[in-house]
């Protein structure tokens, strides 16, 4: 069972854990999928103010945590914009931040934009293993929704012996 998967089944909540990870050193979050409803301009420019605040005070852990809870409560316009200005301030995390992202874009069923989004987060450091199967994910979940297989290539390209290496090929 993917991470995806492992969204969908859990139960809603508000609770967000972050996990550092000695071998890469990048920030995971544990999160819940939730229904969510769309925000007001007013709620958006108020969130947008917390991650900025946060970052003034040098506290990235605390705006990453606050983009996460936007992710799990279904606000994925709003999650991507937090990782964006999160990314801009603080470069070292671009690894986590574009797997963040990709993760919103893949909820919203843009799943071109989650898989590019997750490559850059690659690109950055982020965790292979874990990529490995966002990647695959999205590819998987493009192919279903228009029969493209191009995803699939693509991850076969970024991941030749991966875990989905024999599904992403059935593909081909």
């Amino acid at each position: 069972m993917g991470i995806f998967d492992w969204f969908k089944k859990q139960t809603k909540k508000d609770v967000i854990e972050l996990k550092k990870d000695d071998k890469h050193n990048s920030v995971y979050a544990t999160l819940s999928k939730q229904e969510g409803k769309g925000i007001s301009h007013e709620e958006a420019q108020a969130m947008q103010a917390e991650i900025m605040n946060l970052l003034s005070t040098k506290d990235k852990n605390s705006a990453i945590n606050f983009a996460c809870q936007l992710l799990a409560k279904g606000q994925y316009e709003a999650c991507i914009t937090a990782f964006e200005k999160i990314m801009a301030e603080e470069p070292t995390e671009k690894g986590t931040c574009e797997n963040q992202i990709g993760a919103a874009y893949f909820f919203l069923g843009k799943y071109p934009k989650a898989v590019k989004h997750y490559l850059l987060s690659l690109d950055n450091g982020f965790d292979p293993e874990m990529l490995d199967y966002n990647v695959w994910e999205a590819a998987e979940e493009h192919h279903k929704a228009t029969g493209d297989n191009s995803y699939a290539k693509v991850y076969l390209e970024r991941f030749p012996t991966g875990e989905a290496r024999d599904a992403a090929m059935k593909l081909l």
